[in-house]
C-alpha cells in the first residue's frame, strides 16, 4: 500500500498539473485564434526506456540494452500568439530495463522490465513559423503518470538454468511517475482538399523525477527477485528518448454554405440600374 503521506504528494502533483491543463484550456478563449485555430489529433511513435540508479554507482555502471517500445495518445494544440503552443495530451507509454551482466559468482543475468503508465502531459512548444509546411519548434514539458500493469522477467544460470516472470504491482513498482521533458520537432500545415492537416515530427528526452521504488521495497516487505544486482541503496528514476509522429485536424470554420456565397456586389435587387446578372 502506498503510505498517506505519498498518496499527497502523488497528488498534489497530478492537481498542479490538471491545474495548468485548465489554465491553458482557459488561454484559449483569450487568444485570437484567427490565423492559428485549435487543433485535436493522436500521436504514436517508439520508447527508448531506460532505468537511472541514482547515487547506486555499481547499479548504474550496469550496461542497459537499448528496447523499442510503443507508445500513442491524443493531444489538443491551443495556440498563444503567433510562436507560442500549449498542447495538452494523454499518453500510454511502458517504461523499464534491459540489462545482462554476469555476476562475480559466475551467474549470468538477463533482467527485463516492462510497465504501462497512462500519463497526462502538458507540452510548451516555441515554434519558428517559417513557412507553413516547415515550423521548428522547441518542446519543453511536465508529465505525471499511473502505473497500469507489466512484467519482470530475469533468466539466470547458475547450474540449473532458471527463469522466472513476475507481475508488477505496489510490490516492486511505485505507483505513480512525475517527470519532465525536452526536445525538437518540425511542425507543417497544409491543406487536404476542403480540410486542413497538421503533421509533427518529435524526438524528446523524458526525466524521471520520482523513485520509482516502491514503499514495501523500501521498507523491506517486498524480497526482490533479481538479488544479485538489486540493492536498495539510494533511488531508481526512469527515463527514456521518445520519437513520436502526431497529426491533427485544425478546428476552423469554413463558410461555404450557399447562402454565404450571395454578395451584394455580385447580385442586384429589382429596379436598380441593369438587370440582375449571377444566374
Amino acid at each position: 500500500m502506498v503510505k498517506p503521506e505519498a498518496m499527497k504528494k502523488y497528488c498534489l502533483i497530478i492537481s498542479l498539473l490538471l491545474g495548468m491543463s485548465a489554465i491553458a484550456t482557459a488561454q484559449m478563449s483569450q487568444s485570437n485564434l484567427k490565423k492559428e485555430p485549435v487543433t485535436i489529433g493522436i500521436k504514436g511513435g517508439l520508447n527508448i526506456p531506460q532505468m537511472w540508479y541514482f547515487k547506486n554507482v555499481a547499479l548504474s555502471q550496469l550496461s542497459q540494452n537499448m528496447t523499442f517500445t510503443p507508445t500513442g495518445g491524443l493531444f489538443v494544440e491551443i495556440p498563444v500568439g503567433s510562436a507560442f503552443i500549449i498542447a495538452p495530451e494523454a499518453m500510454y507509454v511502458q517504461r523499464g530495463t534491459d540489462i545482462e551482466y554476469e555476476h562475480f559468482s559466475g551467474t549470468k543475468v538477463h533482467y527485463t522490465m516492462n510497465v504501462s503508465y497512462a500519463d497526462l502531459r502538458l507540452p510548451f512548444e516555441l515554434r519558428l513559423p517559417i513557412t507553413p509546411y516547415f515550423q521548428p519548434y522547441l518542446v519543453v514539458g511536465a508529465e505525471a503518470g499511473m502505473r497500469l500493469f507489466g512484467k519482470i522477467h530475469i533468466q539466470r544460470t547458475v547450474h540449473v538454468e532458471m527463469d522466472e516472470s513476475v507481475d508488477v504491482g505496489d510490490a516492486n513498482m511505485g505507483l505513480i511517475h512525475a517527470g519532465g521533458f525536452a526536445g525538437l520537432g518540425i511542425r507543417s500545415r497544409f491543406n487536404l482538399g476542403a480540410m486542413g492537416m497538421v503533421v509533427k515530427l518529435s524526438a524528446s528526452y523524458h526525466q524521471g523525477l520520482l523513485d520509482s521504488y516502491s514503499e514495501m521495497e523500501k521498507n523491506g516487505t517486498a524480497q526482490s527477485v533479481n538479488v544479485n544486482a538489486y540493492q536498495m541503496t539510494g533511488k531508481r528514476l526512469s527515463r527514456g528518448i521518445e520519437a513520436t509522429l502526431s497529426i491533427g485536424i485544425p478546428l476552423e470554420k469554413h463558410a461555404d454554405d450557399a447562402c454565404a456565397t450571395f454578395s451584394h456586389d455580385r447580385y442586384r435587387r429589382h429596379g436598380s440600374r441593369g438587370r440582375l446578372f449571377g444566374f
